[in-house]
């Protein structure tokens, strides 16, 4: 046994001795990554003993600016058992730096498990020509200055999600000096703490799938300066184009003031669309006054009738009791007219819900009954059952039903050679939409204006604001649907509305678009006279 030792000591000395012969920088490793050997030139040209070098005293020979780099080279190797090359440069025994071409290969067993990594520098210093190191350092340069004078804040960050750049616009943006976050792991320095760990799963998700969700693509985001402060950004991710372990650059823009102007424009818009149904108040006037004082005059009557009734001798209280239940009835029915009036015309936010279309033109139709009449309008319904409901708010979808009734009825205010159809239809559409449509035997598409009839301000009446339209044509884009309108095969026009029963994304419903450039309007040859 001892002789067998001895023998195995004499060929680990021999091959020692053979690879310090070597004109060669040689070194090896352990499976796990802990250098355990360096050859005699190795040791002579860094000036290191074997004892200052085994283990990790190696890294004190590599150059500070290239180190990250190779560790995490050489972390990346080690997970994964490939070989690699790097240039890197290695400090000589009198501290002068040179270029040296670093080549690692794994040892392997029959099973093909890494045993030993071995690795060789190989000095390129002299094949580094000037006119290369200039062309480097002029990009090296034009890079910085691009880096400097960007408006927008760039960060870079390392496959460990460390930032490793972070340029003097991302300094102002968010309240830290360069040097403070170099190193730091962005998650920690700039994204909110309720959002870290997202930032974490999804990177550790790219790395190990190559799956992202947020690479080549603009997304929105909150971010958080020094102080705490939290403020929205503009984000675009890519992955810097090198070989090994991937780094990221990340383009962020503070779009707090964007943010606050299309929070001013909602309101504005909102607020317009508000005064929209307001103008609608007077041409509703005598529909209004008819719907309660209808109501308000059966009351009385049945008042009067009830105390007659309890007068007589002996007193009718069966026919007293059936008129006071005709009073509470007519009472209700007063009751839900201003209710319903008082939703209409109502300043709130607006509220997503279930709705049934059906449900909803009908109680438009009840509002608008008496202005229709006093047109002389003959009204016509056809609402499909069966219909499935939609997600929306139920006063902007009366809103737009209210106007196209009323248009309707305009349109046909000086029509006499024939009858003042009107009719308002409810169906399936295709793709899961809901469509309603109005139908009129007005005056049809005038000569001109068929790009304006949906635009705002755009109007032929004497006494319009030309917004009904438009504002329309907002909230059902918002329910992520359309409206257009088209000529019928005779007299008048026909205005539609498509939208989902299931929207895909995210309804907006507090952007009306009152001042927007109109859609084109399909098959439409010119705009209605009244609209």
């Amino acid at each position: 046994m001892a002789a067998l030792v001895q023998e195995k000591t004499q060929v680990k000395n021999e091959l020692n001795r053979l690879v310090d012969a070597l004109p060669g920088l040689i070194w090896t490793a352990l499976p796990d990554g802990r250098v355990d050997f360096l050859n005699q030139h190795w040791r002579q040209f860094t000036g290191l003993s074997a004892d200052e070098a085994i283990g990790h005293g190696w890294q004190t020979a590599i150059h500070p600016e290239d180190l990250p780099d190779l560790l995490d080279r050489w972390q990346f190797i080690l997970a994964s058992g490939e070989p690699f090359e790097i240039e890197t440069r290695l400090r000589r025994f009198d501290g002068e730096y040179r270029w040296f071409l670093l080549r690692t290969s794994p040892m392997t067993d029959g099973s093909a498990q890494v045993v030993k990594w071995c690795g060789v520098y190989t000095d390129i210093q002299d094949l580094r020509l000037p006119e290369n190191d200039a062309a480097l350092m002029r990009s090296e340069a034009r890079n910085a200055a691009i880096l400097d004078s960007a408006l927008d804040c760039i960060v870079t960050i390392d496959h460990q999600g460390c930032i490793t750049e972070f340029n003097p616009a991302a300094e102002r943006t968010f309240g830290y000096r360069r040097e403070e976050v170099l190193g730091q792991h962005l998650a920690d320095v700039i994204i909110p703490p309720p959002m870290r760990e997202q930032h974490r799963q999804g990177l550790t998700r790219y790395l190990a799938t190559g799956e992202s969700r947020v690479l080549g693509r603009r997304l929105e985001m909150t971010a958080i300066r020094a102080d705490g402060s939290e403020f929205p950004v503009e984000l675009a991710i890519t992955r810097i184009p090198l070989d090994g372990p991937p780094s990221f650059t990340g383009y962020l823009r503070d779009i707090t003031e964007r943010k606050q102007a299309e929070d001013a424009l909602c309101k504005a818009r909102s607020e317009l669309a508000r005064v929209a149904r307001v103008t609608t108040l007077g041409v509703l006037a005598a529909s209004i006054a008819h719907e309660v004082n209808q109501p308000l005059s059966g009351i009385i009557t049945n008042a009067s009738t009830c105390l007659r009734m309890l007068a007589a001798d002996p007193p009718n209280v069966d026919g007293a009791r059936e008129t006071a239940r005709r009073t509470i009835r007519d009472g209700n029915r007063a009751s839900e007219v201003i209710t319903r009036l008082r939703a209409l015309f109502s300043k709130k936010d607006t509220a997503i819900e279930s709705v049934d279309l059906n449900e909803v033109a009908q109680e438009v139709l009840a509002l608008s009954r008496s202005e229709l009449q006093r047109n002389q309008v003959i009204m016509r319904t056809e609402l499909a059952g069966g219909l499935p409901s939609v997600m929306g708010d139920r006063v902007q979808l009366q809103q737009v039903i209210l106007n196209l009734l009323l248009n309707a009825s305009d349109a046909m205010s000086h029509i006499d050679d024939r009858p003042r159809l009107l009719m308002i239809r409810t169906e399936p559409d295709q793709a899961d939409h809901v469509r309603l449509t109005v139908q009129d035997s007005g005056a049809g598409f005038g000569p001109h204006g068929t790009d304006k009839i949906f635009e705002a301000f755009y109007t032929t009446k004497s006494d319009g604001m030309g917004i009904g339209l438009s504002v329309s044509r907002s909230i059902i884009e918002s329910h992520h649907g359309r409206i257009w309108a088209t000529p019928n095969d005779g007299p008048g026009a026909t205005f539609s509305f498509s939208i989902p029963s299931k929207p895909t994304g995210k309804l907006n419903l507090q952007t009306f678009g009152a001042l927007r450039t109109p859609p084109v309007v399909a098959s439409a040859k010119q705009a209605m006279r009244s609209h």
